[in-house]
């Protein structure tokens, strides 16, 4: 007969929804979530600045900038304009652009069950109602903690999200499990 596991409830944020976590002796951690609008607008963020498009956006944002500090007196009224169009665009714009996105994609998921993302020694479970299956480590194709959340990879088009905060007291025994399982490679942040 399976020895019981101990299971804590962690209340999280105001909408009240509920994420649990488990840890046993074996190291298993177990997540039930579903992302808010708010998680996925952050995820959308992150996305849209990550790697090349970042490194343009930043030099797009950063060159209107200065050109219109240093150069106001000698730019015309419509390079001007032009320049703040260009800063509102990356600034304002695409932010609030997604949003909507991240609204609709909540309001889907809504709709699901909830999805199980179980951690242990032979890889991660995943969970989604009746269906489910396991990713062994090899196959996982990478995790990574950015802006206050983790992000789990299963491949280049899908990934979970899981916000840092669920994992309270046990991050650090986490991370562990993720730093031991996974080469520097295919982790980021953890």
């Amino acid at each position: 007969m399976p020895s019981a596991i101990p299971l804590r409830r962690i209340l999280c944020r105001k909408d009240e929804r509920r994420i649990s976590i488990m840890e046993d002796s074996k190291r298993n951690f177990s997540f039930t979530t579903k992302p808010t609008a708010k998680e996925l607008w952050k995820f959308s963020m992150i996305y849209a600045n990550k790697g090349f498009r970042g490194l343009v956006n930043l030099i797009l944002v950063g060159g209107a900038a200065f050109l219109l500090l240093t150069r106001w007196g000698m730019l015309a009224v419509s390079q001007r304009m032009l320049l703040v169009a260009v800063i509102l665009l990356f600034v304002v714009w695409q932010p609030a652009m997604l949003y909507p996105k991240s609204l609709r994609q909540a309001k889907e998921l809504e709709k699901q069950p909830p999805l199980v993302l179980t951690f242990s020694d032979e890889g991660v479970g995943v969970m989604q109602g009746e269906q489910g299956g396991t990713i062994s480590w090899a196959d996982l194709n990478k995790i990574e903690v950015v802006g206050g959340m983790v992000i789990v990879y299963g491949d280049r088009a899908h990934a979970s999200l899981i916000p840092l905060k669920s994992l309270g007291s046990d991050e650090e025994a986490f991370r562990k499990l993720i730093r031991e399982k996974l080469p520097k490679a295919r982790r980021k942040g953890v």
